[in-house]
């Protein structure tokens, strides 16, 4: 999601410049969408989870173009910027998260202080960054998310959602991803449910560790309350955030959280993890509440704080929304993406 608004931004930048782009993504196995992959493009490779292909493509665009900046969109990437033919070409790379939390390696490490510039997309990754490896401070940058450039945000409607209240969480559901708090969630509605009376919990994802989390809510004797929504299209999900009372993800490992502004354009209050990047995003008290993962208790306190408070469920959800229109709109990105472009390509 970050570097489908990255292709947009840099496609329009490139136009207004007279400068041109071309992408390699790994994992693509089809066109590009047209709705971020345009203006000043001149090529898109596409290599189908195929690291060769993205080797040799980027060996061949280096060698045939000479790229005046090549930006690697992840951590995973940067070791391509040791090899030779980028020798003349300034070069970027984006850090998220729990990628730079910890070594990644020695080669990418390599790679990363060899790197012109980095961009972190919050100040927890870039701390993260400077505490486990031996990169020059003076080149680490935030560069924070924005929301999708094609997810306008709604005018706030801060009426009360009608039924039963609604808990949303969207998130990817695999074993390796289970710091996002979806079982934390589960285990704090016993409680909640005791406090507010009925509620819903909606889980919009999926993955390999779905069963396990079915098992938990069955143990809890909440499965009833439970639903996995499974993947959704973007029309639909925009549905869920619209119906839902709250969103609740209280991760623990998160570089920076575009749910959350997903919730935000919506005017729902959010409640995420007091770990990681979250709080660059959340605000607690003011734009969103902040709760460790493990703190069952103080996540069902959270969550009943909002069911039962509407004066607050309607202040935080209106300055959600107020700070995202303040500080990550797709224009902010733009703005930002503007100024590292003009500093890193100069006159070239």
């Amino acid at each position: 999601m970050f570097c489908r608004s990255l292709c947009l931004a840099t496609g329009r930048w490139a136009e207004d410049h007279n400068a041109s782009v071309s992408a390699i993504v790994l994992n693509d196995r089809a066109e590009p969408d047209s709705r971020y992959v345009n203006g000043g493009f001149s090529g898109y490779v596409a290599a189908h989870k195929s690291k060769a292909r993205v080797v040799g493509s980027y060996i061949q665009q280096t060698l045939a173009h000479r790229p005046g900046l090549i930006v690697f969109g992840h951590v995973s990437l940067a070791p391509l910027l040791l090899i030779p033919t980028t020798r003349d070409s300034k070069t970027c790379v984006f850090a998220y998260g729990i990628e730079v939390w910890h070594s990644p390696g020695r080669i990418a490490e390599q790679a990363l202080r060899r790197a012109d510039s980095v961009m972190a997309i919050s100040e927890y990754t870039r701390t993260e960054l400077l505490r486990q490896m031996n990169v020059n401070p003076d080149k680490v940058n935030l560069f924070p998310c924005s929301l999708d450039p094609h997810w306008i945000p709604e005018e706030p409607d801060c009426e009360s959602p009608e039924g039963v209240p609604v808990i949303l969480t969207v998130c990817r559901l695999n074993q390796d991803d289970a710091y996002k708090g979806v079982d934390s969630v589960i285990r704090s509605l016993p409680a909640a449910v005791k406090e507010c009376g009925p509620l819903a919990y909606r889980i919009v994802g999926q993955g390999d560790d779905v069963s396990r989390l079915k098992a938990l809510a069955e143990e809890l004797n909440v499965s009833a309350l439970v639903t996995f929504a499974g993947e959704l299209s973007e029309g639909e999900l925009r549905d869920e955030y619209r119906r839902c009372s709250m969103f609740v993800m209280p991760s623990e490992k998160e570089g920076f959280g575009i749910v959350f502004l997903e919730a935000m354009a919506h005017a729902k209050p959010v409640i995420g993890g007091a770990h990681g990047g979250t709080p660059s995003v959340i605000t607690h008290g003011a734009t969103g509440l902040l709760v460790s993962r493990r703190d069952i208790g103080g996540l069902s306190q959270s969550i009943t704080r909002i069911l039962k408070d509407n004066e607050l469920r309607v202040r935080l959800g209106r300055a959600g929304h107020k700070r995202l229109l303040d500080d990550f709109t797709f224009r902010s990105f733009e703005a930002n993406l503007d100024s590292f472009l003009q500093r890193m390509t100069g006159d070239r």
